[in-house]
C-alpha cells in the first residue's frame, strides 16, 4: 500500500482528535482523494487509541521518532 503522506507526530498531543486532524491535513496537502482520506478516518476511529496509532502507521510514512513514540504506547 502506498502511504498517503509523511507525518511527524513528535510535537502532537496524545489526543486522538489532534492526531486525526494532523493526518487529515497532511493527506489533503499531498492531494490524497477524499475517498481515501475517508477510508483512513473510518478505519482509524474503529477501535481504541492503540488501534488509531496502528492505523496511522499503516496509512502514513512516519518519522523514526514518531515510530518510537507509537511503539512505546502499545
Amino acid at each position: 500500500m502506498k502511504k498517503m503522506a509523511q507525518i511527524d507526530l513528535t510535537t502532537c498531543s496524545d489526543n486522538a482528535f489532534d492526531i486525526l486532524a494532523r493526518c487529515q491535513r497532511a493527506a489533503r496537502q499531498s492531494q490524497v482523494s477524499l475517498a481515501d482520506i475517508q477510508e483512513f478516518l473510518l478505519e482509524a476511529v474503529d477501535g481504541n487509541h492503540t488501534h488509531l496509532l496502528a492505523t496511522v502507521l499503516k496509512y502514513f510514512e512516519v518519522s523514526q521518532a514518531t515510530r518510537s513514540i507509537v511503539k512505546s504506547t502499545r
